[in-house]
Parts: structure tokens; sequence; C-alpha cells
């Protein structure tokens, strides 16, 4: 299947997708498509990341097997999160413009119960689901699956990475024998392989995944920079393109308020999106973000699973992520439907070694590009705005006063008026980046061991930072007064926006932690933690590149070491 007028789809199906400006399948429709198709009976599993059209290559052949003289459930796919499943029933809708009487209907949690019910009844034939909900509505007995022929599961790795295993099993449990299973997953762990053998037949298994990323429109960069200059390098790649249309990834939903919000002061259109906001914020924030009104969505992982914006000019790895595979789902989010796109990376000379690895992972190749300086923003954004004041036209209202004006410019010369619209066009930009200072490059170029103390660091994450208006020195300060008399040796200490990152002798970490339990300094609570982000300043590879991933502990199983004379009790799991 070269085209999609060479496929078995409907007229109706052609002429959607003609519609679209769609002519030539992507790799994972072209195999897919003809397989489910080709008798309706033959499970699949597909391994194909984001961004490879993977919704038209399921979404495609259900809407043109449903059978119109039949007003019940057909077809059942089920999605990790709200927003994909939103996503994909829009994307359903629009496949089936020529089969007016199929009907799409999508169930989630967070919506009123009773009305998708009422959709269910009206005669849905395909329904979109998230697990618990779509759970819930079998066991109400008000979604009946006795005529259902295909079940697809969309992202089965993140709905399992979710903890959704048992409504899973749930679901496929109630489903007829003789229908046809379908399952699309960016990656394959061990959970998804043992839904295929117990719910699949002899399924035929196709992979579209990482070794084609290379090959898409989207141009890889990294910038690399000291910890501490990230968010100032975030705001001159803004400055530099102030037409970019971003998600900017994030690790933690403490650092997606923080920049978010650090950019709002920067007078740019941003919001931000994370798992402790409402269902109901969540879908203003995204709503606003379709329709442009933010540029700039600031978001973690999880929040931006299924998350499918058209036209993205930049995807932003404001931290890298933990694992080669998430970056190409990143990456994937810009550059689709054979546009070009960006991805850009903010990373430290330590993390240098994670580029390689997705490289290797990936078939990407990485550029990196020079950090550029303010110098460059400024003279970006004067010609700019020179060029707009060239291209604006006089308003017929304003001009009535023109003669009144320009006797207010009387005895000026023309360089010196230059000089002044240019001043007060650039003034704020120019206050703004003034109080920001420099970036800080990272010349490092591999991680070295520290030659003090036992030679290994463990990093901790401390939830105060530069707005808390703390400095190196306070933060030394406040560890040695939590830890008085106790020796530590203290690493790199990264303050950041929200929060500080500090390298702390690996054999003393867990004292430390357990020292800052409830702690609180200026009345903000510390929550001194491990970090186990995959961003390890002083010590070993914390993350998924390769590296020996070292035991994570939890706060919970922090216990202070006994003083000395006294019993010591039994150390008891947490």
């Amino acid at each position: 299947m070269t085209t999609y007028e060479e496929s078995d789809l409907r007229d109706e199906l052609k002429r959607a997708v003609a519609d679209l400006g769609f002519t030539t399948p992507t790799p994972v429709q072209a195999e897919a498509i003809p397989i489910i198709l080709a008798d309706g009976k033959r499970d699949l599993v597909a391994l194909a990341r984001t961004g490879t059209g993977k919704t038209a290559g399921f979404g495609l052949p259900t809407v043109n097997d449903i059978d119109t003289d039949i007003e019940a459930v057909q077809a059942l796919i089920l999605c990790p999160t709200r927003e994909l499943c939103l996503q994909i029933a829009r994307d359903l809708d629009t496949f089936a413009k020529y089969r007016k009487d199929v009907k799409i209907t999508a169930v989630y949690g967070g919506a009123p119960i009773t009305h998708q019910i009422r959709e269910i009844r009206s005669g849905s034939q395909i329904i979109v689901g998230t697990p618990g909900r779509t759970l819930d509505l079998i066991n109400r007995k008000k979604l009946k699956l006795e005529n259902l022929k295909r079940v697809i599961l969309d992202e089965a790795d993140e709905m399992l990475n979710m903890g959704f295993q048992e409504e899973l099993n749930s679901i496929l449990g109630a489903t007829p024998e003789d229908k046809q299973t379908l399952l699309f997953s960016a990656t394959m762990p061990k959970e998804a392989r043992k839904i295929s053998k117990d719910y699949m037949t002899d399924p035929a298994e196709i992979s579209v995944g990482h070794e084609d990323a290379g090959e898409s429109k989207v141009v890889h960069q990294y910038f690399k920079v000291k910890g501490s200059s990230r968010f100032a390098l975030l705001r001159l790649l803004v400055e530099l393109d102030p037409d970019m249309y971003a998600v900017i990834f994030c690790r933690t939903r403490r650092e997606v308020n923080g920049v978010a919000e650090d950019l709002r002061y920067a007078g740019h259109a941003a919001d931000a999106l994370h798992g402790d906001m409402s269902q109901a914020q969540r879908d203003d924030v995204m709503q606003r973000f379709r329709k442009r009104r933010i540029q700039l969505l600031v978001a973690t992982d999880v929040a931006a699973r299924g998350l499918d914006v058209q036209d993205l000019t930049h995807v932003i790895n404001y931290n890298l992520p933990d694992a080669p595979e998430v970056y190409v789902h990143r990456s994937g989010r810009t550059g689709r439907a054979g546009k070009e796109g960006i991805a850009m990376s903010i990373v430290t000379g330590r993390e240098v070694r994670h580029i390689r690895a997705i490289e290797k992972y990936s078939n990407i190749t990485f550029e990196q590009v020079p950090v550029p300086t303010q110098k460059e923003v400024y003279k970006m954004r004067a010609l700019r705005f020179a060029e707009k004041i060239k291209a604006a036209t006089l308003d017929d209202k304003v001009a009535a006063y023109l003669p009144e004006v320009m006797d207010s410019f009387e005895g000026i010369e023309r360089e010196e008026l230059i000089q002044k619209i240019l001043g007060y066009g650039l003034n704020e930009l120019s206050r703004q980046l003034t109080g920001q200072g420099e970036i800080k490059a990272d010349n490092t170029q591999e991680k070295k061991k520290m030659d003090r103390g036992s030679g290994s660091y463990t990093t901790l994450s401390i939830a105060v930072g530069r707005k808390n208006g703390y400095t190196v020195p306070q933060i030394i300060g406040m560890m040695n007064r939590r830890l008085p008399g106790k020796k530590i040796n203290f690493g790199k200490i990264d303050i950041q926006n929200n929060l500080t990152y500090i390298g702390v002798d690996s054999k003393a970490a867990r004292k430390v932690v357990a020292a800052f339990e409830g702690a609180q300094d200026k009345g903000q609570d510390l929550n001194v933690r491990i970090f186990e982000g995959g961003t390890n300043v002083d010590g070993g590879d914390r993350g998924g590149y390769g590296g020996k991933k070292k035991k994570q502990y939890r706060p919970g199983n922090f216990k202070p070491r006994p003083k000395f004379g006294a019993k010591k009790k039994k150390h008891r799991k947490g």
C-alpha cells in the first residue's frame, strides 16, 4: 500500500483522507491498514512512536468496518488520558465525515457519566475511553459488548505505566473471544507482552519506531550551559523567535510552575500543564493553547500524554528525559505531517553523554549550537522592530493630528529620532535582560569523580531556590544549622528558581534527609529528598541511558543513626 487510493478503504474514507490533504500513508499506516482490513480477524502488535500517524493506522480501518445497520458498540479504543481520548475521538469524527451514520463517543473520568451513558444508548458504534471510566460503565452494565468486533489498546505501555493493569485485564476479560485485538505501543515492556500472550492469537507484529526517528524533518539541537543558566538561556531562545509555538518539557511540577510563571513575568503568553491541576484547568489551558492564545506550554511528560497540537514550531527540553525513547516521543510532537520542526535541549556538560545515548538509540544526529548572547537578541529585536515600523500604516483618525505630532518633533535630528523610537520600543526588553545577567557556558567534557570525601556524591533536592532569596552561602549555612557537629562533605550546589540541587557525600545522604524531615526555613517547607530525576550533579548516573542504576531510597526509610551507647534497634523496612 503506497497510496490511500490503492487501499481497500471505502470511497467515503478515501474522500475524507483527501480532504485532509494526505495522499501517501506513513510507514505505520502502510503496514497496519492492510493487516487490519484483510479479514477483520488478524490480531496486531504495532510498535510505533508518537508522531508516526498511528491514530489513522487503526482509526481509518475501524471507521471503515462499522456496520451502520447495527446501532451497538462494535469497536472499543482504550487510551491512557482524557486528552488523548478526546483527540482520538476528534480524529475519528474527521475520518467519518462521509459516513454520517457512524457514531463515536468518548468516555473518560472528570465528566458526568450520565451524559456519556445517554450517548452510548443513542447508538454509539465506536467507544474511545480511558480504562477507569470504561470499566465503570461495563460494571454498571451500561456499556454492552455483545456486538464488539475490535479492541484497540493505544499507548499500551503508558497505560501500564500509569497503573491500569487490573482495569485492562478486567475489560479484556469482558470482551468476546472472537474479536480482533490491536495493540499499539512505543515500547514493549513485559506487562504489554503478557497482554499480547494472554489476550491475542498469533498476532502480526510491525515496528515503526525509533530506528526512523532520524528521517523526520525535525532538526535536533542542544545548548551546553551551567545548570543555573537554564532559564536565562530559555529566555533568550524565546526572545530570538517571537513566533515560537512550543511545548517546553520540565521534569517536575514545581519546575513547570516556576518556568511558566517566569515566562509570563517576562511578557510571554505562557502557561503550565501538570498532574496537580484539575481536569477543568487542564482543559482550559489546552483549549487556549490550541487557539494560540498561549504560545508556550510548559508541561511534564505525563500531563502532555495525548497532546496533539498542529503546527508546533519547537519542542524544548528544559531538562532531558530519563530515557531515550521519551526524547523521541517529545520531539515527535513537532515536524508532523511533513512539516519542519526544531527540538532544542538545554544540557550541562555532564549530560552530553545522554545526548550521545539518544543518538545511538534513535538514529538522530544532534547539532551543538553556540549559546546566544544578549547582543544577538538586541540586534535581532531592533531590526525586527524597525521592519514593523516600516510596514505600519497610519490610521485616518490619527492622521488628522499628524501636523501637530510633527511639530512636537521639531528640532530633533533624524538619527536622534530613530534612537528615541528604538529606545522606547525596546526599553522593557533591555530592562529585563540587564537584570538577568550573562549565561554561563559549561565547558565540562566528561563527568569526573570528586577528589574529596568518599569520592561519591548523591544529589539532594530542596524545595526552595533563587525566588525565595537563597544564595549558595545561605544554603550552606542552613545545612550547617540543621546538622550541628556532623562533618559532611558537600559537593556542587545548583540554585534554580524554585529548587536547589546539592551534592552530599553518598554515605551521609540518608542521614541528611532524615535530619531535615519536616523541616522549615523562613516559613517554607524544605522537603529535602534524594533527587531521583536522572540528573545527578555530583554523583553517579541516575538515568536510563545505559549507566547502572543505583538503588533509590525513599524518605520514609531514612532513620537517624542511633547515638553512641544507645541500644541499636533492628532496622525495619519502610
